[in-house]
């Protein structure tokens, strides 16, 4: 019992009055998508954060293609390619919203 009242702890503080009228169960129930929410503003912020630095280097270039996916032309073993050069770079960046 103590470990699932951590958890859900971890991602409802119970700052909101409809969280502490809830059951302890009810909240675990509501974790999953909580901390799936959670996943997805933090992606966004990075990603939004890196088409940026993209962009600020080739403002001309249009980036809407870019969330269609990868390109029709580039193969997986290329895709791979590419996971494998950018790496670094990404680790980088990491390092550079850290600060």
């Amino acid at each position: 019992m103590a470990a699932a009242q951590a958890i859900v702890n971890m991602v409802d503080s119970q700052e909101g009055e409809a969280s502490s009228s809830k059951s302890l169960v009810e909240r675990l129930k509501e974790t999953p998508k909580k901390i799936i929410d959670f996943m997805m503003a933090t992606t966004k912020n990075y990603l939004s954060h890196m088409l940026a630095i993209v962009k600020s280097y080739w403002p001309q270039h249009n980036l809407a293609p870019v969330a269609l996916g990868i390109a029709a032309d580039c193969s997986d073993q290329d895709f791979l390619g590419y996971c494998k050069e950018t790496e670094q770079i990404a680790e980088e960046i990491l390092k550079n919203l850290a600060q």
